[in-house]
């Protein structure tokens, strides 16, 4: 049963990342760097998806934020992305900003105007 569980992981994660392109590991290796006119000029293509995951689960988006590269997120954040989209953990940008201690960009994603979408808070929930 286990084997089976993975699997259907493994194959979703493939499914989502069916069209990644050299442009999308363009900006995943720029933001990876922290560097800002690599990362400016990728966004700049058209049809570029900054929370498309690649094929280990991760977004530029996400990795902007866990690396703490505050000029990369917020120049991914101009390019009105979902801030609720998770990576293949389940996490959302803030949630991995606040683990890894980049308070700058947690504060930069709580300040947002579209922190909450669709009803749902963005926080995670309180667990009391």
């Amino acid at each position: 049963m286990k084997s089976l569980k993975y699997r259907l992981k493994k194959h979703e994660v493939t499914l989502t990342n069916t069209d990644w392109n050299k442009y999308d590991d363009r900006l995943m290796k720029a933001v990876e760097r922290g560097e800002v006119d690599k990362v400016a000029a990728v966004l700049s293509k058209k049809g570029i998806i900054p929370t498309k995951l690649d094929m280990e689960g991760r977004s530029a988006f996400h990795l902007s934020a866990t690396r703490g590269h505050l000029d990369c997120l917020n120049l991914i954040l101009g390019h009105s992305v979902d801030l609720t989209a998770t990576d293949a953990t389940g996490k959302n940008a803030l949630h991995l900003a606040s683990r890894n201690g980049q308070s700058l960009c947690v504060q930069k994603l709580l300040q947002q105007p579209n922190s909450r979408a669709e009803g749902k808070s963005y926080l995670p929930p309180d667990p009391h």
